[in-house]
Order: C-alpha cells, then structure tokens, then sequence
C-alpha cells in the first residue's frame, strides 16, 4: 500500500529546497555574497566528484572544482533561469576539465576523456565497489561514449535529465531516450555474462 502521505512530503520538501535554491540564485545574482557561498556549500561536493572523477588526483580536482565556482561567480549575471543553475555547474566544470587536459597537451580524444576506463577503475579504488558492482562497471564500458555518460551522471552521480541535459547540450527528451536505449542494453549485456 503507498503511503500518499510521505510522497507529498517528499514532494513538498523538493519543491522547498528548489525555491530555495532559487532564491539563492537571484540573490547571488545581485551581488550578495553570503548567498554565493551558500550556494557553494550546497553544490561544492557534487562537482568535486564530477571533477575527481574525470582526473583522478585529489589537488588537481580540488583546484578545478575552485576554479568552475570561480568562474561561476564572475558569470553568474549571465544565467539567464535559476532553473538550470545546476547543470550550468556541471557544464563550467566539464568546459574546466576540458581545459585542463589541453593546457598539459595530452592528445585526449573528449570521448576518451569523459568515458575512460580509469573512471571506472577510481570508482572501484574509492567506493571499494561489490562483484556485482564491478560487472556493471564492465557491462558500462561496453555502451556507447554518450550512453555511458548519460548512464554515469544519472545513477552515480545522481543528476537530474535537466541537469544531465544542460551538461550535454541536449534536450531532456533525448536525455530519456539515451538513458532508456543504455538501460535495455545493458540488460541484454548482463543477460549474456549470466549465460558465461
């Protein structure tokens, strides 16, 4: 039996934290300081993560993770909906990590970068993955670059499609259709290595 009465709740504190979050933004947005900084203490760990993730060396990703909210705050005026304020986060430090690849002059294909193996091998190393664990990282490896982005920033980093979709330049309707195409995929791969 659903208890209607917690999903409303949920619901309802959603909502709140999104309002806000709004709030925030228009304040930043104006100049307030303090609001930035909450905001900052509210997004700093999740795009620590992206970043850590994607280089793999905890000084370098701290002081990228510093240079996106830099560069959000002195961009800030031109966000033009506190709506999509999260995925233009992601979409700075993505733009950062790009950079930073390109400034140490490594022939990096952005493909490669983004869906590397060694992003899968730092989450084993970090989060100390189950068996399963590390077959579902093996399965992911197997989808396409796009799928396994939209996979990755979905269920491990735990983005919402709009934010996903900001990040990716994409609509959230084509966010769903990579997402549904990646998640039938990979249960046909996980079919065929229960078979083995």
């Amino acid at each position: 039996m659903t208890n209607f009465g917690v999903l409303t709740l949920e619901n309802d504190l959603f909502a709140s934290s999104i309002r806000a979050d709004a709030d925030l933004i228009v304040k930043a947005k104006n100049g307030d300081k303090e609001a930035f900084s909450d905001l900052y203490n509210t997004y700093f760990e999740k795009i620590y993560v992206f970043v850590y993730y994607r280089v793999s060396h905890k000084e370098v990703a701290e002081d990228l993770t510093e240079d996106v909210f830099l560069k959000a705050y002195q961009q800030l005026k031109n966000l033009t909906t506190t709506d999509a304020f999260q995925g233009w986060l992601y979409k700075i430090a993505r733009n950062r990590i790009i950079d930073y690849y390109r400034s140490k002059k490594e022939s990096v294909a952005i493909e490669g970068l983004e869906n590397s193996l060694s992003y899968e091998q730092a989450l084993v190393d970090v989060i100390e993955l189950e068996a399963q664990q590390k077959i579902f990282l093996q399965l992911l490896s197997e989808l396409a670059p796009e799928q396994q982005s939209v996979i990755k920033m979905k269920f491990i980093e735990e983005l919402d499609n709009d934010a996903i979709a900001a990040s990716l330049g994409k609509t959230e309707g084509a966010i769903r259709v990579i997402q549904h195409r990646a998640i039938n995929k990979l249960k046909t791969l996980f079919k065929t290595y229960e078979k083995k």
